[in-house]
């Protein structure tokens, strides 16, 4: 899905005082798992320049209102799938309308990526591919509410692994903002009255946590293979273009959608998926629009405002997809759960400005 094309990773460019450049490798991780970075399609020059300018903030009212729209848009097909009778079946013909989109995109001549590349494309889509199992069966059992926030928590734990396996640098900043996103997943949990650490255990236990968090380590995954498949994507190329990211997308989303069709094909009766196709098609067709709305919001945004604040400000589709939840589809524990997505935000802003 395009909204989910959204796994690559750039260097963040500092422009000094005396002429010279110092490269600041950050987790831009977070920025990936969100939307396609525009600062990819500029050249290493372009990027200094804008550096240089860059005031680290959101600097204009419409700037921000696109990015609330841009997290509110991606909360929203999130609501949709969680809203559909049957969830597996809904992403199902959301896969149906990507496979679309990147066919007709491959048809207008958009480059296929080199073949050096195609060992992470493959490894991305099978990883993608748990990911939409993960993700509808984690819908299928539980409330978006609790599902949505822990999915998207991957911010606070990229990091970590980056750490881990990249050689990325960890701040004490970073570690705070780690600190904040894990505690909103343990408030998360809670129940009025507290919760033992029994209780605790028994409730992670339940399918609809190890859904949620199954999916969480997919993304996990999927960031980490992407982020060394666009850097392969480069090294081939020795230079950026608006292509890339696109053609790298799009090659493992049509993979793993057809990944996907094909288990809910072997696993679902055809008279049930072509009943919620034809029950939901509208809804099929406005979570496309959707998806593509919330990418192309963030890309005209990121032409002329700073990655770091855009990020934190993205991932307040936490917190509309807990309203969703307890006032659209009258969950429980929303109060608890919308201060957990208000923490989660914080930590995510710590994490992408340290």
């Amino acid at each position: 899905m395009l909204v989910m094309g959204t796994q690559f990773f750039t260097t963040s460019i500092i422009s000094q005082a005396d002429g010279t450049v110092k490269t600041k490798l950050r987790c831009d991780i977070l920025v990936r798992m969100l939307v396609f970075d525009e600062s990819i399609w500029e050249s290493m020059e372009e990027k200094i320049e804008r550096a240089a300018r860059s005031t680290d903030t959101v600097q204009t009212p419409i700037s921000i209102v696109l990015v609330l729209l841009s997290a509110l848009f991606h909360a929203l097909w999130n609501y949709y799938g969680k809203a559909s009778r049957s969830p597996q079946l809904f992403f199902f013909w959301i896969g149906v309308f990507t496979v679309g989109v990147a066919a007709l995109a491959f048809a207008l001549q958009l480059p296929i990526p080199p073949k050096s590349v195609w060992g992470y494309i493959a490894a991305s889509s099978i990883i993608h591919f748990l990911y939409w199992v993960c993700l509808s069966r984690a819908y299928m059992s539980g409330e978006i509410s609790y599902v949505y926030p822990i999915a998207r928590s991957a911010p606070g734990f990229i990091p970590f692994f980056a750490f881990l396996f990249l050689d990325e640098r960890l701040s004490i900043q970073g570690l705070i903002g780690i600190f904040l996103i894990v505690f909103s997943i343990y408030l998360l949990q809670q129940r009025e009255g507290g919760l033992t650490f029994k209780g605790l255990l028994q409730y992670i236990g339940q399918p609809a946590s190890i859904w949620a968090f199954a999916t969480l380590g997919t993304v996990i995954a999927y960031s980490l293979v992407d982020k060394a498949g666009m850097s392969k994507f480069y090294a081939h190329s020795n230079q950026q273009h608006p292509w890339q990211p696109a053609s790298y997308f799009l090659s493992e989303s049509m993979i793993t959608m057809v990944l996907y069709g094909g288990y809910i094909l072997r696993c679902s009766p055809l008279q049930e998926v072509a009943d919620i196709g034809r029950r939901e098609w509208k809804k099929v067709i406005a979570t496309g629009l959707l998806c593509m709305l919330s990418y192309m919001l963030i890309l005209y945004v990121y032409m002329t405002e700073s990655v770091s604040y855009v990020v934190a400000l993205r991932q307040s589709s936490v917190i509309f997809a807990v309203l969703l939840g307890g006032y659209l589809l009258k969950e429980s524990q929303t109060k608890l759960r919308l201060a957990a997505a208000v923490v989660m935000v914080i930590g995510v802003l710590l994490i992408s400005t340290a």
